[in-house]
């Protein structure tokens, strides 16, 4: 009775959060950290976003931290990939009220992807890097003797998906398809960027004087500086949008929970990761959307309940 009273409260709209986990009441999944060594090692990760196929981590599910998944330095969170799993613990973010005006209890909370618009995942890309500009460009010409640059580059939509600019001109976009000096590109709609790279025109401006300053003559230069040109930002990986927060455990960790896929649990009962990074009684062979139950084992050693009054259990971590 009480859990369905609370399951008819919970939630902003009509339906109410659904934990993935058997062992959960009402809400998601919850972690109180006993005692995690992460707290004090550091080892706390949140840099991988999470695979594009996860919509939904609950506080005290586990995944891998698979940095060499993509192959493309950014790697991804999820629940294939090798090493030892990593219970995700994010901080709990709630920001709205009930309608009847209570406030959200920290069992609403769980990372779901609908939250999460992410797009930038670094501010440079390292794959494509920059282009220096020499102190002679700033003349208006190089050391050829042109009066421009030509800089193969992605070009993405605007914020409006109507144009692009390049170069500080504005194209207009129609059918995914604009005209850039006489010759059309097309946009890619699944990433919003050009399919090839657009080769953009940049003239030099000439700011400098060739005349020395005759009080500065010994050290004067018409070549004073570099100038760091054209960069991208790295992008997420197509179709991922949130970066969950994942701690490294060791043996002796005990924290409580409800995040566990049983009706029941005693004192006792060994627990082992299973489907989709939850932990359960029965080990989980290995598969093509799962990496198996693997050696880590965390014992029951107290049955008690959540600070919201639900059930819950205290587990030790012993293998």
């Amino acid at each position: 009775m009480f859990k369905d009273f609370l399951n008819s409260r919970l939630g902003v709209g009509k339906n109410p959060p659904k934990s993935q986990a058997k062992y959960v009441e009402f809400g998601y999944g919850q972690v109180e950290p006993n005692h995690l060594s992460a707290q004090r090692t550091a080892q706390i990760y949140a840099q991988l976003p999470a695979n594009k196929d996860i919509n939904i981590l609950e506080n005290g599910q586990f995944v891998k931290y698979d940095y060499a998944a993509n192959a493309n330095g950014i790697g991804e969170v999820n629940f294939t990939g090798k090493g030892e799993w990593m219970l995700v613990y994010n901080e709990i973010k709630l920001y709205r009220d009930h309608p009847d005006g209570t406030k959200q209890w920290d069992c609403e909370f769980a990372m779901l992807k609908d939250d999460y618009q992410a797009r930038i995942y670094s501010p440079y890309d390292w794959e494509h890097t920059e282009v220096e500009y020499g102190g002679r460009f700033w003349n208006g010409v190089d050391e050829t003797g042109a009066d421009h640059k030509v800089i193969n580059q992605t070009v993405s939509l605007d914020q409006g998906l109507k144009t692009v600019t390049i170069a500080g001109e504005v194209y207009d976009v129609k059918d995914n398809k604009f005209t850039y000096n006489g010759a059309e590109y097309e946009i890619d709609p699944k990433t919003n960027q050009t399919k090839t790279p657009v080769p953009v025109k940049y003239a030099y401006d000439k700011v400098l004087t060739d005349v020395a300053d005759i009080y500065e003559e010994l050290t004067w230069t018409n070549d004073p500086y570099k100038k760091l040109g054209v960069y991208h930002e790295k992008r997420m990986t197509p179709g991922t949008a949130m970066v969950p927060r994942v701690f490294k455990t060791n043996v002796g960790d005990h924290y409580t929970t409800n995040m566990i896929n049983e009706d029941s649990v005693s004192v006792g009962d060994i627990l082992v990761v299973g489907d989709k990074g939850i932990l359960t009684k029965t080990a989980v062979e290995a598969s093509e959307t799962f990496a198996g139950s693997g050696d880590m084992k965390w014992q029951v050693v107290k049955v008690y309940t959540m600070p919201d009054g639900q059930q819950g259990a205290k587990i030790l971590r012993i293998a």
